[in-house]
């Protein structure tokens, strides 16, 4: 009868071992289509223009956030750390943290099936397409547990040096993501790190009766935005948001609880199939680890959530973005909620006292994700301003500078894939600024005045239009060469004009 059974179910049109191990094959595929084929994202373009400095690292044509809205300034440029910038070497870093993304999952636990589902998570894959190192940051965080857990046995008590060195520890890779992320230099969080020491100890001390996983993961998530908050009530960088564009902040928490809680994390990470089961046992669980879990989870998830509702306010502004319109824009940004993706899991797991991914709503679960994975994986990322940097890299000279004209909106972002694709860029001492459409750039150029936090244009000679804007009267002399962006990168006609003759563009 066991044999009959066997070779039934072997002969069925779903079958565990084959599904998931083909499932695992395509996951592969997947990250490596994207690596392979899909071009920097525009964070990674803009971290590869960085050039060595005395004291670090900075942009070479001025910082992505501007003093003048409407303009750059190449000699705008803070500097950062030179161990928080990686020029040339995005894309193996994030490859490197996509290897050790997997072998930290394997070591706590995860079957075959989990790290496929980790691996077929369509954020994690476009991340990793565009060189962005969401795998290392989620690898560092599941590490960060591990040494909390492993360091803490409740059966045996651990000395308190070594709970001391373990907090200490796990609070330093929690930070280093700040570094990697924020570009800033360690010691400037060297407060933040005795308050999570202290806030480690405290928790370490308090008694386990406060430890119910389902108070913990609220608690957690209210302590985690208002620390945001308070950052912003503080002013710290562009959490000052929360106290100059107040009205706008508070209408970005519930899209962003929406966008990085419910999109990118119950539906990305395929956590909705346990979310009921898993929440009705939080509550009678009276296991104190899993209550710390739960309480790591909640404030990271707020913290996530509050900066993510800062970022598209203040960026909104800064662009001054049509508004609610740019948190579609950005929305991409819910994606930092994966970095959560390991303690996610082990949260489920330990809860539940495992992870069945052969029921049917995870299976439900996994199939709906998957067209989002293909597109993630097989289209990748592609730009029209390549092709316009071809030509500029063919026919500049050296020491020449162009104007590039495009929106507010991460202009000056796409400017940075110029600085990409011009070859030799650095030795060829060529300068890209960038402006508006609205800034009056035309009467800036001819002028050649200088206007105060805007670069020099008077060593300008090349002008690139951005799909939809249009030079209606240029001066004689001018030559333009045109190309189409695909339907993909929303279609138009892009211009490269030249003051300098002899090159092969059409005459005005």
């Amino acid at each position: 009868m066991d044999a009959l059974a066997t070779s039934a179910e072997s002969d069925s049109l779903y079958n565990p071992e084959r599904f998931w191990h083909g499932l695992f094959l395509l996951a592969i595929i997947l990250n490596l289509v994207a690596i392979l084929s899909s071009d920097l994202g525009l964070d990674a373009h803009v971290e590869g223009a960085y050039v060595e400095t005395e004291n670090g690292w900075a942009l070479d044509w001025g910082d992505v956030r501007t003093q003048d809205p409407l303009a750059s300034n190449p000699s705008d440029a803070k500097e950062v750390p030179e161990n928080s910038v990686t020029p040339g070497t995005v894309m193996p870093f994030a490859i490197i943290g996509l290897l050790i993304a997997i072998i930290t999952a394997n070591r706590m636990g995860f079957t075959k099936e989990g790290v496929t589902v980790l691996l077929m998570n369509p954020a994690l894959i476009f991340s990793i397409g565009r060189g962005y190192s969401e795998y290392t940051y989620l690898a560092m965080i599941g590490i960060a547990w591990a040494i909390w857990k492993m360091s803490r046995n409740y059966n045996t008590e651990k000395t308190p040096l070594a709970r001391i060195i373990a907090i200490a520890l796990s609070a330093i890779l929690v930070l280093w993501v700040l570094v990697l992320k924020w570009k800033i230099e360690p010691f400037t969080l060297t407060i933040p790190l005795l308050a999570l020491i202290c806030v480690g100890m405290l928790i370490d001390r308090a008694p386990d009766s406060w430890f119910n996983p389902k108070k913990t993961i609220v608690s957690g998530f209210v302590f985690g935005l208002l620390s945001i908050v308070t950052l912003g009530l503080l002013g710290h960088g562009s959490f000052t948001v929360v106290t100059t564009n107040t009205s706008r902040f508070i209408q970005a928490l519930p899209i962003s609880v929406f966008g990085v809680i419910i999109v990118y994390g119950i539906v990305g990470m395929v956590l909705w199939p346990f979310l009921k089961k898993t929440w009705s046992n939080m509550a009678t669980s009276d296991d104190r680890l899993t209550g710390e879990l739960a309480l790591f989870i909640g404030t990271m998830a707020g913290a996530i959530v509050a900066y993510v509702a800062c970022l598209w306010t203040y960026e909104s502004v800064l662009w001054n973005s049509e508004w609610p319109w740019h948190m579609w824009t950005m929305g991409n940004n819910g994606r930092y909620i994966t970095i959560l993706a390991i303690p996610s899991y082990l949260l489920i797991k330990r809860v539940n006292g495992s992870i069945d991914w052969n029921e049917r709503n995870a299976i439900i679960g996994v199939l709906l994700i998957l067209p989002l994975s293909l597109a993630a994986g097989l289209h990748g990322q592609t730009y029209w301003t390549d092709d316009a940097a071809e030509v500029l890299s063919e026919n500049m000279e050296d020491g020449e500078g162009f104007v590039f004209i495009h929106d507010a909106a991460l202009g000056m972002h796409y400017l940075y894939t110029f600085h990409t694709h011009i070859e030799n860029v650095d030795e060829r001492n060529i300068t890209g600024h960038w402006r508006s459409p609205d800034s009056g750039w035309e009467s800036e150029l001819f002028s050649e005045e200088v206007i105060q936090n805007r670069g020099d244009l008077s060593a300008v000679n090349w002008i690139v239009l951005s799909p939809g804007i249009e030079w209606s009267s240029p001066p004689e002399g001018w030559y333009q060469t045109t190309g189409q962006a695909d339907f993909m990168n929303g279609g138009g006609e892009w211009e490269v004009w030249t003051n300098r003759s002899g090159i092969l563009l059409s005459e005005t």
